[in-house]
């Protein structure tokens, strides 16, 4: 065992340390070392990275990816169907399957974990927020109904979804994290703390968290599936990029999050450890504050995104973790129009449109910058000292910060900033970028609102089959990149470093961690 499981740590895991004779791969703990810790264990409240890797080992939703593909299968659902209008979608559950506590998984516990997040008469609405369900357009606001118009039992293994307007991107969404199934019964008895207690039907169930140092979990011998080979696992927080990349390397840690090149290349010369590439939906941009400040004025944001040299940014920072894509949408989607022009490298275009726009120079501005890896951006701050130069070099003047990365969020969704460093990883969707990013919701983080964009975006939603909806979206690609309240940077390719011993590991394309699969090499 590693040096950071204690003793009461091993007295909690020794019912699961006995190695399954029917399981060749079973046995072992396996230490992540990540940079941040997770902020909340409520799947219906969690909206970033760092708690969803935790999260999705100890919840499931109705459906699923099939691993390694964007491909949508059953799990908690065993089949569903949608109705002619596209109004119903019917959940058939699977039977049989127990929470963490040995509570059943029904429809009492669907309803519960879904209306909770919808209805704001709900005991347990209170206990948000339900960012991710409320940027859908899901729950009603003040301007109106959402698009979930009821969630209704109709017999202990059947659930219906009732919408108020027809809308094909839904089901998609019941693969996501913020839609997995939570108990009832342990949510009552937590109320509010459900977030620091949470409980599932996942592979693993939770065992302790120690804030800023740990969660760990270990393999629920109840499950419903396929158990998990690892006897459990730990999150460990590593905040310093070097001390992850040590730990590995010391064997304190087994897997650690991705890392840049330099950590890359100590990786790649230790033949105990290894890199695993996996082609992921993960894209880095800038948003331009398009509510306040500068940024109001379009044709500065074009002439902002006229002085990236996005080609130095990629290969000074990325290397190969990252390619250029000229769409906030991953090319490897459908839906995304290759023909779009883009913003070639010009500081002469960025000047002459600084002058049309008749903003006094030098335009000073305020950059945040992300304080921790991303998926989509190995360093921010080095990406921000770059941006920084090349901006200076047209006339903008950019003074850069950061805070913790709570910190940075918060301030992110305020919209205290006139240029932010932030990302998406996403699905395998077109509607989870284009919709999801850019009209009414946190997500927005650019606060850019276009009326004819929305309309396009949304009709998309209402229209079956590929070509129908890819028409929309290519008009709707045509005036995102007109407005310009965004600068597009990379989209991540992601290389896993593990020890040697690390087997079974499959890359999704979402981003999603899933250790289910992973066993230790005896």
């Amino acid at each position: 065992m590693k040096k950071i499981i204690t003793a009461a740590l091993c007295a909690i895991f020794a019912g699961t340390l006995i190695v399954s004779a029917a399981d060749s791969k079973a046995g072992g703990m396996l230490v992540y070392g990540k940079a941040k810790d997770a902020r909340a264990l409520d799947p219906g409240m969690v909206d970033e990275g760092n708690s969803s890797m935790v999260v999705s080992q100890m919840f499931e939703s109705l459906l699923a990816y099939k691993p390694g593909t964007t491909e949508i299968i059953p799990c908690l659902a065993k089949s569903y169907s949608v109705s002619k209008d596209v109004l119903e979608v019917t959940f058939n559950l699977r039977q049989g399957v127990k929470f963490h506590d040995g509570t059943p998984m029904d429809a009492d516990a669907v309803v519960f974990s879904l209306k909770r997040q919808n209805d704001k008469a709900h005991p347990f609405n209170q206990f948000g927020p339900w960012k991710y369900w409320s940027s859908k357009g899901w729950a009603p606001t003040e301007k109106g109904p959402g698009i979930v118009k009821d969630i209704v039992k109709v017999n202990d293994s059947t659930v219906k979804i009732v919408l108020n307007k027809p809308d094909t991107t839904v089901i998609y969404n019941f693969a996501l994290y913020f839609t997995a199934i939570v108990s009832p019964t342990a949510a009552q008895k937590f109320g509010v703390e459900f977030k620091n207690h949470p409980v599932g039907t996942g592979p693993f169930q939770f065992v302790e968290w120690q804030k800023d140092s740990h969660v760990a979990l270990k393999r629920f011998e109840g499950y419903w599936g396929e158990k998990a080979h690892l006897n459990g696992m730990i999150f460990k927080v590593f905040p310093d990029e070097q001390a992850r990349v040590l730990a590995l390397k010391k064997g304190e840690a087994d897997m650690i999050d991705p890392t840049g090149p330099e950590g890359m290349k100590t990786i790649e010369a230790d033949s105990a450890l290894k890199l695993q590439r996996g082609d992921i939906l993960s894209l880095g941009y800038l948003s331009l504050n398009c509510e306040t400040g500068p940024f109001v004025n379009k044709q500065l944001r074009q002439a902002f995104n006229y002085a990236v040299d996005r080609k130095q940014i990629l290969e000074s920072v990325y290397g190969k973790t990252g390619v250029y894509e000229k769409l906030p949408m991953p090319s490897l989607l459908w839906g995304y129009d290759k023909s779009v022009t883009d913003y070639t490298y010009s500081p002469e275009k960025a000047k002459a449109l600084i002058k049309a726009s008749g903003v006094v120079t030098p335009v000073k501005i305020n950059m945040i910058y992300l304080p921790a890896y991303r998926p989509y951006n190995p360093n921010g701050k080095k990406i921000a000292e770059i941006l920084q130069a090349q901006l200076k070099a047209v006339g903008i003047e950019a003074e850069l910060k950061t805070f913790d990365l709570g910190t940075y969020w918060d301030t992110l969704d305020a919209g205290k900033f006139d240029v932010a460093m932030t990302g998406w990883t996403g699905e395998g969707d077109p509607d989870d970028w284009l919709f999801n990013l850019f009209t009414e919701g946190y997500n927005n983080s650019s606060r850019w609102r276009n009326k004819e964009y929305v309309d396009l975006v949304t009709k998309a939603k209402m229209v079956a089959g590929i070509p129908e909806r890819s028409k929309f979206y290519y008009k709707a690609e045509k005036i995102l990149m007109e407005e310009a309240s965004i600068c597009m940077l990379a989209r991540g390719i992601e290389f896993m470093p593990m020890s040697a011993k690390v087997q079974g590991w499959i890359s999704y394309p979402t981003g999603k961690r899933n250790f289910a699969t992973v066993y230790l090499s005896k």
